[in-house]
């Protein structure tokens, strides 16, 4: 039998300068994180952080391209990141308003759904009722009933 993979990948960058992907699923030790090109030295909780480089101690880590704590040793690529490794220090603070502000490209087709205007001009879905068959022998009065709101 066939196993379905749902996850093309199995982490998350939020920003291409972070230094840690986040697991979106238990990786298990010495699994290899393709997009990262990096082997996971030891099991790593979903949604928690993996280093996708070396980290020397007291360097800065960043996620969401922010600084969010210091290393408290070293940490290598792969490794877990959290609070056994990770502390907090001070740092000067760059506080400066949409510094990483970039346009939003507009679509060039707007998006659409076939709904329908109301009489008082609210904006409505249409419902679907599904008539479906437990046991093979109701099959034909299940296709009369759908046959009936269908107009036929």
């Amino acid at each position: 039998m066939a196993v379905i993979q749902f996850l093309r990948t199995s982490t998350i960058r939020l920003h291409p300068d972070d230094d840690v992907v986040i697991a979106m699923r238990e990786l298990a030790s010495a699994s290899r994180i393709e997009a990262e090109d990096v082997i996971t030295t030891d099991r790593i909780p979903a949604g928690h952080k993996v280093a996708v480089r070396a980290i020397a101690a007291g360097e800065p880590v960043r996620r969401y391209a922010q600084i969010i704590g210091f290393a408290s040793a070293p940490i290598a690529a792969g490794e877990h990141v959290h609070t056994h490794n990770l502390s907090m220090g001070t740092f000067e603070r760059d506080h400066a308003f949409g510094i990483g502000y970039f346009p939003t490209v507009p679509v060039s087709v707007p998006a659409t759904f076939m709904g329908i205007r109301r009489p008082d001009g609210r904006i409505a879905t249409r419902n679907y009722l599904a008539v479906i068959s437990t046991v093979n022998c109701s099959a034909t009065v299940s296709k009369a009933i759908a046959d009936h709101w269908r107009g036929g």
